[in-house]
This record gives C-alpha cells, structure tokens and sequence, in this order.
C-alpha cells in the first residue's frame, strides 16, 4: 500500500484528526519504506485526543512494530529498566532493532530535568541502559507523547506545591519562570486553607512548557512535531462513530435502538467533554450513562446483556 491508501483506510477508522494523521503516517512511511533520514515525533496535545489511538492504528496497519512505556522519568532519574522493556515489546532480536518506541507522558522528561540527558542519547543512536548495555537505536523511531494540560496535574501534586511556597523549584523547566511569580498570582486558597494552582498560573506555566518542549535542542533530535486539535462536542460523537470506538465493545448488551441513539450518543459525548480525560473517558461515559438511564426506567440491555445483573 502506498501512504495515501493508508491515510484513507486510517482516516475512515479514526473519524478525528485527519491532519496530525497525514503527517504521522507520512513521518512512518518515509521511516520505514523509503530512505529518508529517520525523524522521531513528538505527539502534542490535551489528554484524550486520540495521540495513542492514532499511533497504534498506523504502527498495526503499516506492520511496524511497536512498543510503549510508562512513567520512564521520574524526579529522581530515568527509569532504564523501564526502557529496556520497551525495547523488548518490539520483538527485536539481538542484532536487529527496528519499530517504533512510544514514550508516554514525554513532557516529564522536561519537568523533572532528564530531557538532555535523554536527547543525547537518542541522537546518538544509542541507548546506554546501564545494566542492560548499550543499544543501536538507529532504526528506531522514538515518538514523545505530550499532553499540554499535564500542568494542572503537576501542581496537584504536595511536593511541587511545598517548593512553590519556598520559591524553590525542583524542575529546571519551572526555574524558568520563577522571576515572573508572586503568590498573588500562582497559589489560590480556600477558606480550609486548601491550596492549588491559579488558573491563570497553570495557563501561563503550561505555555511556557510547551514553549520548552519546542525548544530548537529537543527538535533536532524530535524533527517531526505533530499537534493534535482540540476536541469538541461534535469531533467526540464523530469519534464514537468510528469502527474502532468503544461504544462498539457494548453493541452486544444494549439495545440496538437505544445504543445507536442521538440522545444516548450526546450524552455519553457530554460527559467525556465534562470529564477533562477527553476519549479515555469513553467506556465510563458509556457505563455511567446506560446505567443512570437503566435506574430511571429505560430499556437499556440485552436479554443476554453481561449487565444483566443490574436487574
């Protein structure tokens, strides 16, 4: 297949983001069918606009093989075993690495201080993963998956809160900003003296972390920048339409009327735009929905539904 065919199988699938789409699956294909220089990705968007999805739906239809880790930066150092494990679910054997590597939750890298000591090595082409030795990446396409509304996550957090007190920060990343602070405009308390972020403090945070994500020393190893949009109601319930959305996981325990209705529909779509998760709400937004409306006297399931025992 030619990468305009794939496009179009994906874009049928996927419903959404047709642009970053084009360009993700013009990146993999020049990767990995012709000879151009490998360019890594940095997948950038709010949580839940399908980065994920995207990606694992082109590595499956364009049989590349893939592998994906967690949580690989904490504040203390960049978790190796992690990595190495990463490597493993590409199916590669000692000689031969080829695939594509998803480093979720990349913009940790960034906020606890490992980004160039990370960059390095990936232009390098080789991995130094202490105990488990050094590896040739030069096949590899390492993609960065960045949710740019992570900020509100990060000064949830009592360890980030305590230095903000202090005006002492942990992250390289936040020191930046660290000028332009007072506690006027970063900390809001509560009549409890429950602290949290200013929302205007997260919005200004998060763009200049974008703004660091961006920097011309991460792009020279991350040539490929793709930004997901954001989502609204209408793009989520062209989501729930794809052949590969969840809403499908239940056609066997709902009612057919009611699972393909537009009121069922808009409200599981109003509840994931209300959940801040975006599409990885979708399977409680359709539990809790078909639920609520089972408890208020609809016909909801299935004779054989595995819901069955709401009843």
């Amino acid at each position: 297949m030619n990468r305009q065919v794939i496009y179009e199988l994906l874009k049928d699938n996927l419903c959404i983001q047709d642009k970053a789409l084009q360009k993700l699956v013009w990146a993999l294909y020049n990767n990995f069918y012709n000879d151009s220089v490998k360019q890594n990705i940095l997948l950038i968007g709010d949580r839940g606009t399908g980065k994920t999805t995207m990606l694992k739906e082109a590595a499956d239809l364009m049989d590349i093989p893939f592998g994906e880790v967690h949580n690989a930066f904490s504040f203390e150092n960049i978790n190796m075993n992690l990595l190495s494990n990463g490597l493993v679910q590409l199916g590669m054997n000692s000689d031969t690495y080829e695939g594509i590597l998803l480093l979720h939750d990349f913009q940790d890298a960034f906020i606890r201080g490992h980004s160039l000591e990370f960059n390095a090595m990936v232009a390098s082409n080789v991995l130094n993963l202490d105990n488990y030795g050094y590896f040739n990446t030069s096949s590899i396409c390492f993609v960065g998956e960045i949710d740019t509304d992570n900020v509100r996550d990060i000064f949830g957090n009592d360890l980030i809160l305590s230095d903000l007190d202090t005006n002492d920060f942990t992250s390289p990343t936040l020191s930046i900003i660290q000028g332009y602070l007072t506690n006027v405009n970063r900390i809001k308390e509560d009549e409890d003296g429950n602290k949290s972020a200013n929302i205007g403090f997260e919005k200004y945070v998060s763009n200049v972390i974008k703004s660091r994500f961006l920097a011309s020393t991460t792009m020279d190893v991350f040539k490929q920048r793709i930004y997901m949009e954001d989502m609204g109601a209408s793009d989520i319930v062209k989501a729930l339409s794809s052949s590969i959305s969840a809403l499908n996981l239940y056609k066997d325990d709902l009612l057919e009327d009611y699972v393909s209705s537009e009121e069922f529909v808009r409200k599981v779509a109003s509840y994931i735009l209300e959940s801040g998760e975006g599409l990885h709400a979708t399977n409680a937004a359709i539990e809790n929905t078909f639920m609520n409306d089972y408890k208020h006297g609809a016909k909801v399931l299935k004779k054989n539904s595995i819901f069955a025992s709401l009843k």
